[in-house]
Order: C-alpha cells, then sequence, then structure tokens
C-alpha cells in the first residue's frame, strides 16, 4: 500500500534547501557582526536601555553644600533686595529644582531630601522654598489647598483665578520675562517659571506617578486636567 507522503527525491530536495537557507542566515549574522565591530570578530551583546544610575550619597552631599552656599548669599545680599531676588530666581531655577529633578510621586511622600524617597505636589513646594531659605512650615503649608498655598506665599496684589487655560497664558505674557509663580489647579500645585516668552510648570506629577519634572506650561496633561487655575506671583524673600 503506499502511504501518504512526500516524495523521497521531493524529501531530500527540501532538506537541502533548509541547511542552504540556514547556513545563508549563519553566514549573514556573522557578516553583520564583522562589519558593526570594524572588521573584527565580536560577539553580539544585548544594548542597555537603563540610565546611569545616580550616587545619591554624593548627590545629597553636594545639596546641603548648596543650601549652606544660598543661606549665606541670602544673608549678605539682605539689603539689596533687586540682587537679593535676581539671585533667589537664579538659585530656584537653575540649582534646587534640578536637583530634585526625577525624584518620585506619592500621594503621601514628603521625604525632605531629593532622589529618596517620594514627595507630594504641596511638599514640593514648601520643601524647595524651605530649602531656599523661606520661613514657613512645610508639614502644615503642604497640606492645605492649593489656592490657600498661593496665598500664603505670593504677592496678593498679583493673585488671579481663572477658568481657561488661554486666560491663565494672557496673564502670564503680561507678567514680565524672569518671573517665578505658583500656579494652584483643581487638585495639583506647582511652580510657574516664566523665562523669555516661555512658561514652564515645575512640578511633582502625579500622572503615571511620574514625579518631579519641568515642562512647558502648555504641554502638561496636569494643568490640561484642570477646570480652574489660582495664580500669584512668588514672594521671593
Amino acid at each position: 500500500m503506499r502511504q501518504f507522503g512526500l516524495h523521497p527525491t521531493k524529501t531530500a530536495i527540501m532538506k537541502f534547501k533548509l541547511i542552504a537557507y540556514t547556513l545563508c542566515i549563519c553566514i549573514g549574522m556573522s557578516a553583520c557582526r564583522y562589519e558593526s565591530s570594524g572588521g573584527q570578530s565580536t560577539k553580539l551583546h544585548p544594548v542597555s536601555l537603563s540610565k546611569p544610575s545616580l550616587d545619591t550619597a554624593a548627590h545629597l552631599r553636594d545639596y546641603e553644600l548648596l543650601k549652606e552656599k544660598i543661606y549665606k548669599k541670602r544673608s549678605e545680599l539682605s539689603s539689596n533686595p533687586a540682587m537679593a531676588e535676581a539671585y533667589f530666581f537664579d538659585m530656584l531655577n537653575d540649582s534646587i529644582f534640578d536637583y530634585w529633578m526625577h525624584t518620585g510621586w506619592d500621594f503621601n511622600g514628603h521625604t525632605d531630601t531629593p532622589h529618596k524617597g517620594e514627595i507630594a505636589c504641596g511638599y514640593f513646594v514648601t520643601t524647595t522654598l524651605r530649602d531656599m531659605g523661606v520661613k514657613l512650615q512645610r508639614y502644615k503649608l503642604a497640606q492645605q489647598a492649593a489656592s490657600v498655598i498661593v496665598q500664603k506665599l505670593c504677592e496678593p496684589t498679583s493673585i488671579k483665578r481663572y477658568a481657561s487655560l488661554e486666560k491663565l497664558n494672557e496673564y502670564l505674557i503680561g507678567r514680565g520675562e524672569r518671573a517665578i509663580y505658583i500656579l494652584g489647579l483643581d487638585y495639583h500645585v506647582g511652580f510657574v517659571v516664566r523665562v523669555g516668552e516661555v512658561s514652564y510648570f515645575v512640578h511633582s506629577d502625579y500622572i503615571d506617578r511620574s514625579g518631579v519634572k519641568r515642562e512647558k506650561l502648555h504641554e502638561s496633561l496636569a494643568i490640561r486636567a484642570s477646570k480652574s487655575y489660582v495664580i500669584g506671583r512668588l514672594i521671593m524673600q
């Protein structure tokens, strides 16, 4: 009885093709390794996508030195308000914020050291300002509503409330090109930094628990999710 299956000759041909195909793949992979190594044979290694680890101890040590430097310099500038305000802006925007970048967010986060634990949005505001030498009650103020934080930290005449992002942008455009504000949203709070013609939102972001970041105001999902805005210019004292 004839069995169902391939003809022996056809089977042999298919086996030959399979071996040849496999051989071509192996040769091709060897050629890729050879070409990518500049003509030298090497093994393939997986590409590492992880970011370099942070030396937390050194980071915190440098941060403590920065705080000491700021405290000393601000004391020296106490008799010159204009220079003191300019120095406050530079240190908060260019130094303090940078040390806190990528610190994680948690609803109950209240760490007082960057990259060590998590920090909620209100605590990010009060802790960074405390480290700038501003006298405040870090815990108590951080637990208040965003509007209360704005009222406590901002120039009274500068505080405004808006119901649209368009109106908020109009306010910022007409307020100068080098200033820091506190912005309160429905359930969130952070800093708005005005540099030139661009407004940035610096905050500990609850969305995807992404933590401390700096982003352009109009690109912030947290801002777009809010229905109301209360903003005031920070008293840089």
